[in-house]
């Protein structure tokens, strides 16, 4: 923490709505930094208060942050939030009940769901199911958005409502981007940041911006902004004293590494990581900090390191990850196995792995999976046996809602391998594209100057 601490000038000024907005900022970080200097802010609040409102100053965003700050001075706020809380369990289920449209009207509609308490909750809720069900995650969190738009700055704070939407549209950001949804997801998080900028600016809030952003950039391969800004969320945990929230970030800082070929910067970034994540916190984190490692040595060509951390990963897994993280624990066990020349092992742990994501609705990640066990048996000369993948493969592509480009490289590849004319080359060309274009619809399949 810095050794600058505001005088009672600066406070005052602060209370009363003078300090230019850089200024205010600047005052508004090191408050929640420093416990000491929040006390004296709040015992110089009767005072400050009725300056300003002999000022004139009401309705500004000092005076909301002064009635946040008195509540927290009387106790209410901690007790009102426990209230809230206790009671948001009971609300839920009355809204689990309804379909979706009447969910969304019945938070527009009947203030006994307008609560902080139930905004909390279904925030939890859309996290648990981010990964293993990302379109409930993207309801429940559709529905956060509306309710808080619907929280009361009077009971609130202008600030804090503010501050609420930004994290819902932030969660929601991330959800469209597990979706691959990159259009949607880039206009949620446009949202957020206007709703961050209206806020009492907590640097919790503004770093998980920042990290959720930094997972966008990564997933549309636009490595460059997605490290700044997961730079910029690092250096924020590290300053308001968060390691694990820190390991968090160090381990998507490391995704962006890895996925722009620096593995040894990647491979540093998760051991820092795991020196970082507490596992009473967020235990399934460890574990997939773990396999995220244990797959950066494999692409970096350490088959051993992989092969001798993945037992320990699996067990990890099979306790605290969810199903997906075991699917893609599979198709790394299977790509390690194909580089030991284990075809055997590497066959069967490849279509268990094609299965599971087709069964999930996984398209890109199952035709993935496809591609690589057809390179296995390309380079076994087994071109016959490439048939059966493209069939089942490609009705699932049809099935989803996926790029017309990716579905037409699948196409070029059915057809080789109908002809029984399928080379590694082709399926590595393949492969290549539908990564590149998960992120960048636009592109074209024989037009990618990469392929």
């Amino acid at each position: 923490m810095s050794e600058w601490h505001p005088d009672r000038a600066a406070l005052q000024k602060f209370l009363a709505d003078r300090l230019t907005a850089a200024e205010t900022r600047a005052l508004q970080r090191h408050l929640f930094l420093c416990p000491a200097c929040e006390e004296r802010l709040i015992g110089l609040l009767p005072a400050a208060h009725g300056a300003a409102n002999g000022a004139g100053s009401e309705g500004g965003d000092q005076t909301l942050i002064r009635d946040v700050l008195a509540e927290l001075r009387a106790g209410r706020w901690s007790e009102l939030l426990a209230r809230e809380r206790s009671a948001a369990p009971e609300l839920w289920r009355e809204l689990a009940g309804l379909a979706a449209a009447g969910r969304h009207r019945r938070v527009a509609d009947d203030p006994r769901f307008q609560t902080w308490g139930l905004f909390e909750l279904l925030l939890d809720n859309a996290l648990a199911a981010a990964l293993a069900e990302p379109r409930q995650a993207e309801e429940q969190l559709r529905l956060a958005v509306d309710l808080a738009d619907r929280l009361s700055p009077d009971r609130y704070g202008r600030g804090a409502v503010a501050a609420a939407q930004a994290r819902a549209w932030a969660y929601l950001g991330n959800a469209l981007r597990i979706l691959s949804d990159f259009r949607r997801a880039e206009q949620a998080f446009e949202r957020a940041e206007l709703h961050l900028s209206q806020s009492w600016l907590d640097p919790l809030d503004e770093a998980l911006l920042l990290e959720l952003k930094g997972s966008l950039r990564r997933a549309q391969r636009r490595f460059g902004e997605a490290l700044g800004l997961l730079e910029d969320a690092v250096a924020l945990y590290r300053e308001i004293h968060e390691p694990h929230l820190q390991g968090r970030a160090l381990m998507k800082t490391g995704l962006a590494l890895q996925y722009q070929g620096d593995f040894a910067a990647a491979i540093a970034c998760f051991r820092d990581s795991l020196s970082l994540l507490d596992g009473r916190t967020e235990p399934r984190l460890v574990a997939a900090s773990r396999y995220n490692l244990s797959n950066c040595l494999f692409d970096s060509g350490r088959t051993d390191e992989a092969a001798a951390l993945i037992p320990e990963t699996r067990r990890l897994m099979e306790q605290v990850g969810t199903p997906s993280d075991l699917v893609h624990l599979r198709w790394l066990e299977a790509k390690v196995a194909a580089a030991r020349g284990s075809t055997a092992e590497a066959e069967q742990a490849f279509r268990e792995a094609k299965e599971a994501f087709g069964a999930a609705r996984a398209a890109f990640d199952a035709a993935l999976v496809a591609l690589e066990l057809a390179a296995l048996y390309a380079r076994e000369g087994r071109t016959a046996d490439v048939k059966p993948l493209a069939e089942e493969i490609l009705p699932i592509f049809r099935s989803c809602e996926v790029p017309q480009e990716a579905l037409a490289a699948l196409i070029v590849f059915q057809q080789a391998a109908e002809r029984e004319q399928l080379t590694l080359g082709l399926v590595e060309e393949v492969t290549h594209f539908l990564e590149r274009v998960r992120a960048n619809p636009d592109l074209r399949f024989r037009d990618d100057a990469t392929a």
